[in-house]
């Protein structure tokens, strides 16, 4: 079992407007074969949350995963060498504001697949492939968070 260290950040400032709800870091990396779940519900429907991997440099992210109500969609995307990349969607969206969720991201070798009450939402391709380098998880915006389970799992092939 790897170690991670985690801390929860309540209305810190992190850029321009956004809230830094959680952060964990694991130093040999949380890819592939590692799985996140984050419970919690939103405050309101008029603004969006993300879940994002980072990189060991914390200047790229590998993966961001972002649900908008306003669009009643999820982006995917991932931020490397200061540029986003072509953006995923999904037209699946089965989260409700003000309503308890549970997030699954499951990292194989492949994909990042992305599961919203055990339903499966998404599959992203990794777009990094120096899995150690994403050692990063963060949360951040509009988002009551009631856990946050970070767990090796077997491998799917």
């Amino acid at each position: 079992m790897r170690a991670c260290s985690v801390g929860t950040f309540c209305n810190s400032e992190v850029g321009e407007k956004m809230a830094l709800r959680f952060e964990a870091s694991c130093p040999q990396g949380i890819c592939p074969g590692w799985s996140v779940i984050v419970k919690g519900e939103t405050s309101s429907s008029e603004n969006d949350f993300e879940i994002n991997f980072l990189t060991d440099s914390g200047d790229q992210i590998a993966f961001h995963f972002n649900p908008r109500f306003a669009e009643g969609t999820v982006i995917c995307n991932s931020f490397l060498s200061s540029h986003w990349g072509q953006e995923e969607r999904t037209d699946t969206f089965p989260l409700e504001a003000n309503e308890p969720f549970q997030i699954e991201i499951y990292s194989d070798r492949e994909h990042f697949q992305v599961f919203i009450d055990d339903s499966k939402i998404i599959q992203y391709r990794h777009r990094v492939k120096h899995f150690s380098g994403i050692t990063k998880l963060q949360i951040l915006n509009d988002i009551n968070i009631s856990a946050v389970e970070i767990s090796r799992r077997d491998m799917y092939e």
